[in-house]
């Protein structure tokens, strides 16, 4: 981090880029590119208030930004790019399922997680949380996060897919018993993966 005010200009202008673009894939609370977007979008929405708009330079504000806010709505992913496959799970917040990308033969799991379902209970932290370790844990045992993003109902996460299904139902494929060479290689798996969440500060609580 550049803390000498005297550096010169394009040192400092080039940390900031790097600070933007880089330094928050591994560091959550950086917002980065979308983050600042959400913050800007969040903004105009609070100060497109009818108490608010009325004041001039609120006023002078939203003017301002008109354009480049709706050509970032029209741009930002949203859950119309995507069609609906199939269910993969439901969940307190919300459910998981099976998307496809359109115009493109990308697939996804999609968890969908309902706002207010969050904020009734309280658990936004866990939602942050959960981004959180799917951003820096490591994808050989982390699902890895693709896309994140909101509207006015919901929040999303796109996640990488697994054909194989989970170890359930794996297990009702050898009539609910592994052979012991099959479960020693599981448990070991498990294990690897719970080490994985303990090197990044986090226990895995509902582990069954």
């Amino acid at each position: 981090m550049i803390e000498n005010g005297n550096i010169n200009v394009e040192s400092r202008y080039d940390e900031i880029k790097r600070f933007i673009l880089d330094d928050y894939k591994n560091d959550p609370t950086i917002l980065g590119i979308d983050g600042l977007l959400d913050v800007l979008l969040v903004l105009h929405d609070e100060c497109s208030n009818a108490t608010l708009r009325g004041e001039k330079s609120i006023k002078t504000y939203l003017e301002n930004v008109k354009t480049f806010v709706s050509r970032i709505k029209q741009c930002r992913l949203n859950r119309n790019d995507f069609e609906i496959i199939k269910t993969i799970g439901q969940g307190a917040f919300g459910e998981v399922v099976a998307v496809k990308m359109k115009n493109t033969e990308r697939i996804f799991a999609m968890k969908i997680m309902n706002k207010m379902e969050i904020l009734n209970r309280a658990d936004i932290v866990s939602f942050r949380e959960e981004r959180d370790v799917l951003v820096l844990g490591d994808p050989q045992w982390i699902t890895k996060l693709y896309y994140a993003f909101q509207d006015n109902e919901n929040l999303y996460l796109l996640m990488e897919y697994y054909y194989g299904g989970d170890l359930l139902t794996l297990l009702s494929t050898y009539d609910d018993k592994f052979s012991e060479d099959m479960t020693r290689f599981y448990v070991a798996e498990i294990i690897l993966a719970v080490d994985s969440l303990h090197r990044l500060g986090y226990i895995h609580r509902d582990i069954k």
